[in-house]
């Protein structure tokens, strides 16, 4: 008598916990990411991001280093279309037309294993090369790190093997829709990476604008040269005469600078606006630039620290800067001269890329010996003053 065989048991569907676990997961990452690619434009346009914290602790730091770009477009913007995948998975899993019991488990758990070793390797990138962390990029490893345990209790009844072997021999038992879906999406891509904008390296042509030899010297309506700084006692401080941090932190330098005056600022312009600054990509200060050319006009005359204040003061005036101009003596038609001369425009932009050289990201931001600080003069790394 011949026994017959035991029939295969049929492989038992995943627990839709798990799928719809994936699907939140999923749908999180995504949001997390597409904050990741808005931070990425702002920051590399000069504006600060919220977890622009310190040194160690800098989402901006992250964001403008080399590494947040591979193949043409932002990492973040890959990890948004990785997450895009992953939710349409997931909610395939979770209706009635899956192609067979364990769909998609097993593709679920191979995105998860790739999107947990792609975190290894940035938060190493990120520890090791950069020397910050950026507290968007540590949530969404850690959504990743949770798609992979669902993954897992998603293919725990059938096995890691058998789900995704299933699950690939259902992609190629139809290999025509499959090769399309492929061709379809790798187009889809290289169409994404030929028409996204490499804001990033726009970036990078304005910070190489500025050459090392010093500018010529002033016309009598153009601009000043820009100040030397000895890193011993000085600093650079960047700015923008609209930027409500810089107001506060103008006060906050005076004062400081009342209590150490061995300590030399020299004064720089980054103002946050596409008029005058290639890296904006809109407009947000509406008035820096102005602003900016008119202390510039007013150092060319002697009186930069006098229109500093007065520009700084004007915030919420609004006052014409030739009336500010007039007001501090300056000489009218050679100050209205300047404005427009584009010798101020040339030192301008050596302001800006000399900004994007030292690494500013943000306005205020203090250089001291090639270091950068946002926000505040650091007092405390210069040493004590020579007692008489």
């Amino acid at each position: 008598m011949t026994r017959k065989a035991p029939a295969a048991a049929t492989p038992a569907a995943p627990p839709r916990t798990a799928f719809a676990a994936l699907l939140l997961l999923a749908a999180a990452g995504l949001v997390v990411s597409l904050l990741l690619v808005r931070l990425h434009s702002q920051a590399h346009a000069g504006v600060a991001s919220f977890c622009d914290i310190s040194e160690t602790v800098n989402c901006d730091k992250v964001a403008t280093s080399p590494y947040s770009v591979v193949l043409r477009l932002p990492v973040a913007l890959w990890g948004a279309l990785g997450y895009g995948l992953a939710f349409t998975l997931a909610a395939w899993g979770l209706g009635s037309r899956r192609l067979h019991a364990t769909w998609p488990a097993g593709l679920l758990l191979l995105f998860g294993v790739a999107a947990v070793a792609a975190s290894v390797a940035l938060a190493l990138v990120s520890k090791l090369v950069i020397g910050a962390w950026c507290l968007l990029c540590m949530a969404s490893w850690t959504i990743s790190a949770a798609m992979l345990a669902a993954a897992v209790l998603a293919v725990r009844g059938t096995g890691a093997g058998a789900a995704v072997r299933a699950d690939v021999g259902a992609l190629l038992a139809m290999p025509r829709r499959t090769s399309a879906a492929l061709l379809l999406g790798l187009a889809a891509v290289a169409a994404l990476a030929a028409w996204y904008p490499r804001y990033w390296e726009r970036a990078e042509a304005v910070a190489r604008m500025a050459q090392p030899a010093a500018p010529a010297p002033a016309t009598p309506t153009g601009a000043p040269a820009m100040a030397p700084v000895d890193p011993a006692v000085g600093a650079v401080v960047y700015s923008d005469y609209e930027c409500p941090y810089c107001l506060v932190a103008h006060g906050e330098l005076k004062a400081a600078l009342a209590r150490r005056p061995d300590i030399k600022v020299v004064k720089r312009h980054f103002p946050l606006d596409m008029a005058c600054n290639p890296v904006m990509k809109r407009p947000m200060h509406q008035r820096a630039c102005e602003y900016a050319r008119a202390a510039i006009c007013a150092e060319a005359q002697g009186h930069l620290a006098a229109m500093d204040d007065a520009l700084f003061e004007n915030q919420r005036g609004h006052r014409p800067v030739e009336e500010l101009a007039r007001g501090l003596g300056l000489d009218l038609p050679r100050f209205q001269a300047c404005l427009d001369a584009p010798a101020t425009a040339q030192r301008l932009q050596a302001d800006i890329a000399a900004a994007l050289r030292d690494g500013v990201k943000a306005t205020p931001t203090y250089v001291v010996a090639g270091v950068p600080y946002a926000g505040k003069l650091p007092v405390e790394v210069f040493a004590p003053p020579k007692q008489p």
